[in-house]
């Protein structure tokens, strides 16, 4: 049984929380605060009866696994100090805000013999490998992601209130927040990227709020993106082809796919495969099938993604700079 700990009480770790419950062979044995009293009320709403503690040396005895959901610019930080531990290190999107600091955290997984891997839940899911298979027949040219999600803390941020995601050293707003969700999939899909322009909308912190990035990759297809976490976004993301058009639904989900063939006129969706309710358990699975049999060539996979991922948000934000950017209020 591998145990696992947890830093963050927020409402992503309680759906890990329920992930873990599904995925055999797996147990939350420890949760982590910096408020004890925070993670108790946490523990409860979550039905845990667990060690609750305030700092990490309390956790080392206790599990295997360590799932990282605190604030994104402590992800770095806290995933070598555990991966020193020999500690497998599961560490919430983006893994980190530089590419070689991931870069930098594989090599301390591979010289402590354990295992590294982003929590990134749409390149496990089921559907992903039916989009994948889609794609590869299609030969695309061009395609059109959308990812926008009216943030939770956008009262706050109307009133000059950044904090968390919005907060300018630990989150980096939309930028690394919710634009890593379809530059790593385009990533994924379409491979590496070699060109990237980009323009933001801007918070009076500096901090992105909405994003349009075009991406050319190397295999010549454009992808273009419009992120913002200032608004619900109701449009589809396409793919295009010159026979055909692949349309798919909540882009970090993936609830439906069709396809529209040119030559007949006609739509069809494509049937997707039964899938978990909490979509968190494949990602989780997927970790624990690495660890379980030593999989080292596919977390470098996994990890080679990530990376990319990285250095195209690390571009975007350069390429901002030179392009100029407007204060979204």
């Amino acid at each position: 049984m591998l145990k696992i700990g947890t830093i963050g009480t927020g409402n992503i770790v309680s759906e890990f929380i329920e992930a873990c419950r599904e995925v055999t062979g797996v147990e939350v044995s420890c949760l982590y605060s910096r408020s004890l009293e925070k993670a108790k009320i946490f523990a409860l709403k979550n039905n845990l009866s667990v060690r609750i503690v305030d700092n990490f040396e309390d956790m080392l005895d206790h599990i295997d696994i360590i799932y990282i959901a605190s604030p994104n610019g402590l992800h770095y930080q806290q995933a070598k100090y555990f991966l020193q531990q020999q500690k497998y290190v599961l560490i919430e999107k983006p893994a980190t805000f530089l590419a070689q600091e991931l870069i930098e955290l594989r090599e301390v997984a591979i010289i402590n013999n354990v295992f590294l891997m982003e929590s990134f839940k749409p390149i496990h899911l089921p559907a992903y490998q039916v989009l994948q298979e889609n794609v590869n027949r299609m030969h695309p040219f061009l395609a059109t992601f959308h990812c926008n999600q009216y943030s939770s803390r956008m009262k706050e941020v109307l009133l000059d209130d950044y904090n968390s995601v919005f907060d300018e050293i630990l989150g980096k707003g939309s930028l690394y927040d919710m634009l890593i969700y379809p530059v790593e999939l385009a990533v994924a899909l379409f491979g590496p990227v070699k060109d990237v322009k980009a323009m933001s909308h801007k918070l009076k912190n500096g901090v992105d709020i909405n994003n349009v990035v075009l991406l050319r990759h190397h295999s010549n297809i454009l992808t273009n993106i419009v992120c913002s976490k200032a608004a619900v976004g109701i449009s589809a993301s396409e793919i295009l082809s010159y026979d055909a058009t692949i349309n798919f639904t909540n882009l970090t989900k993936l609830e439906t796919i069709s396809v529209y063939n040119r030559l007949t006129n006609k739509t069809t969706m494509i049937p997707l495969p039964a899938e978990y309710q909490n979509k968190m358990y494949y990602e989780l699975q997927h970790f624990v099938n690495i660890i379980n049999t030593g999989n080292y060539s596919e977390m470098q996979r996994l990890l080679d993604y990530s990376i990319a991922a990285i250095r195209i948000l690390e571009a975007v934000q350069v390429n901002e700079e030179q392009q100029g950017e407007l204060l979204w209020n």
